[in-house]
């Protein structure tokens, strides 16, 4: 269930405006929030099919109609004066006068920031006990592109044995990406890229940290493995790693025991974030 202090403690919403609210005003509120969360991933779709067109007209239409409005009504002004650098410029663009490359960048960029928003909301509605306003991640995202090889083995961040962390991929590159985001923390990492091979290490007598799951992944998914993490006694808390934040998504994460859900592509602060909330 949503409450006032909850969503308090996410950093991209105007706390202030929030907590003026009368109860009426709340409730409505509380609607248009649930609202945005069934319906930006059909909005998502809708960014990315016209970026890949090139049709910058429609673009900016559905940034400033689909997205801005609703973050205005979200109170969430940063997000929305971010999306609003580029409207105007899409508006009156062409394909032979603005970049495709930085169009389709930028286009992701707000997915995944307005994804990660949809998360927080979504799983402050399942947190028990009192919640803290985070600072709110500004590092850029860093993309990783799924390649065949063998998984890393464990390393050990910043000179020293720090807490540990069992990341599970199938896509190689993307462990090695959050190996370099993790390189200067003190943090040791064991890296796997299945369900079974996770569960090895877990039969080895190795008790993680923390779990970062991917959540599609060929054979075991996430949801799976980390039910059998669970049923393996371990009580570390797991936090998913997607590109979905379809309410069905985080609803399936809580019910096998999540504590969060991380969007890719990994920012670090935002990665940094729910190391230090967790472990």
């Amino acid at each position: 269930m949503l409450s006032k202090e909850h969503l308090l403690s996410i950093p991209e919403l105007n706390g202030g405006k929030i907590e003026r609210m009368t109860d009426v005003g709340f409730e409505n509120y509380l609607s248009k929030i649930n609202a945005f969360i069934d319906s930006f991933p059909g909005q998502a779709d809708k960014l990315r099919d016209a970026a890949d067109d090139g049709n910058y007209p429609a673009l900016s239409k559905i940034l400033s109609l689909d997205v801005c409005d609703t973050l205005d009504k979200l109170y969430a002004d940063g997000l929305a004066q971010e999306c609003r650098k580029y409207i105007n410029k899409l508006a009156g663009a062409t394909t032979s006068t603005l970049d495709q490359d930085e169009v389709e960048a930028f286009v992701e960029q707000i997915i995944q920031s307005v994804s990660a928003l949809s998360i927080d909301i979504q799983m402050s509605g399942h947190r028990r006990g009192p919640a803290r306003r985070a600072p709110a991640p500004s590092a850029a995202p860093v993309q990783a592109k799924e390649r065949s090889g063998s998984a890393p083995t464990i390393f050990t961040a910043g000179g020293s044995k720090g807490a540990s962390i069992l990341a599970v991929d199938n896509a190689v590159m993307f462990l090695n990406t959050m190996k370099k985001l993790l390189k200067d923390y003190p943090y040791e990492v064991h890296c796997v890229t299945s369900g079974d091979e996770a569960l090895h290490y877990l039969q080895q007598g190795n008790r993680p940290d923390m779990f970062l799951l991917d959540v599609e992944m060929p054979g075991m998914d996430g949801y799976e493995l980390a039910r059998r993490i669970k049923q393996s006694g371990q009580r570390s808390p797991i936090v998913f790693i997607t590109a979905n934040s379809a309410r069905e998504y985080v609803d399936r994460a809580v019910a096998v025991g999540a504590v969060g859900l991380l969007m890719k592509p990994l920012r670090i602060n935002q990665l940094l974030a729910k190391l230090q909330e967790f472990i």
